[in-house]
């Protein structure tokens, strides 16, 4: 049995690591909406602007954002101003002062940027505006999504072929951009074993770390052996809670496996980087679709960390064939 690896020892370099950023915070807020005005552009750079509703700093969704553009900014030479902490009232009049400077690229980052930016694109034809997960109406309007369920059932074939017991965990918010996730998971589940049980646990938000905990000791009690969390800072805590009672998690958005090292056996990663790397290329290139776009394995976007040592070589052959087939087939899931 892996030896139970002590949290605190594993986390500090990230701790550090995330007040060296929470200083570089004040840095960030220079360019702020007060400054839009004063930006000049040159003839031919292309001006980019960022809309984050939360902190540049969280070691997650919203600092992968900033950290993705910036490279890109190093390689292509574009200029890029960043308003972050915007409040779901303030997104219309923060994309309407972009937009009426004549910034070429606006990206809400963001399910929540969405309906704010459809009322600001019929108004400002020469910006196009990007946001994640929501809708787009106007010809220079682009919706991201992640194509979830392929993601899905790749992750819930490795869960139930790791499962000793036959139960697996699902733990995720429900809201309806998350279920199709989950249906992949129990389709990847079911192929991988047609008798494994799946065990559904709901938090209300993607943060309510005390009910996951919850929601995380009730499977372990009733058999379940597998963990699967797609939440926010709720991961942190479930997968630490399944390494207590050494069991196996799988991490989400990004590497999760410092957090438990013996008892993660993989992440699925959304590459945000990859993501704005396609999204970049297309714009620049003219070649940017209006409309809903979905990004995901076939793309990179979505894709595996590397496996923990848990995971026999023979497992990790099966699921490398399983990605092939939901890559190169044209309805892998039966649409």
């Amino acid at each position: 049995m892996p030896k139970l690896r002590s949290f605190p020892a594993l986390f500090t370099g990230f701790i550090i690591g995330l007040l060296i950023l929470v200083t570089s915070q004040f840095l960030i807020s220079m360019h702020q909406l007060d400054s839009i005005h004063n930006h000049s552009k040159s003839s031919n750079q292309i001006r980019v602007a960022l809309l984050l509703e939360g902190p540049t700093y969280d070691q997650g969704w919203n600092s992968s954002a900033l950290e993705s553009l910036q490279e890109l900014q190093k390689k292509m030479g574009f200029s890029l101003d960043i308003a972050n902490n915007v409040k779901p009232a303030e997104i219309e009049e923060v994309a309407k002062k972009f937009a009426a400077n004549g910034y070429d690229l606006v990206f809400g980052h963001g399910v929540i940027f969405s309906e704010a930016f459809t009322k600001v694109a019929a108004n400002y034809p020469q910006t196009r505006f990007v946001s994640f997960n929501g809708e787009a109406r106007y010809e220079n309007q682009t919706a991201i999504r992640y194509d979830m369920k392929p993601a899905g059932y790749l992750v819930g074939y490795l869960a139930a072929k790791m499962s000793k017991s036959r139960n697996i965990g699902y733990i995720l918010v429900n809201k309806p951009p998350e279920m199709a996730q989950l249906e992949g998971f129990r389709q990847g589940a079911r192929k991988a074993d047609p008798k494994v049980a799946v065990s559904v646990g709901y938090v209300p938000d993607f943060n309510d770390i005390e009910k996951a905990v919850v929601v995380t000791r009730e499977m372990i009690a009733a058999g379940v052996d597998v963990v699967y969390t797609t939440g926010d800072s709720i991961n942190l805590e479930v997968i630490t809670e399944a390494q207590r009672s050494r069991v196996y998690s799988i991490g989400y958005i990004a590497d999760q496996h410092y957090i438990a090292p013996d008892y993660v056996l993989t992440s699925l990663i959304q590459d945000v980087g990859q993501c704005y790397r396609l999204i970049m290329d297309q714009f620049v290139q003219g070649k940017l679709p209006h409309g809903t776009v979905k990004f995901g394995l076939s793309e990179g976007v979505n894709h595996l960390s590397p496996f923990g040592p848990m995971v026999p070589q023979e497992i990790r052959d099966e699921i490398n064939q399983v990605l092939n087939a939901l890559i190169t087939s044209p309805d892998p899931l039966g649409g």
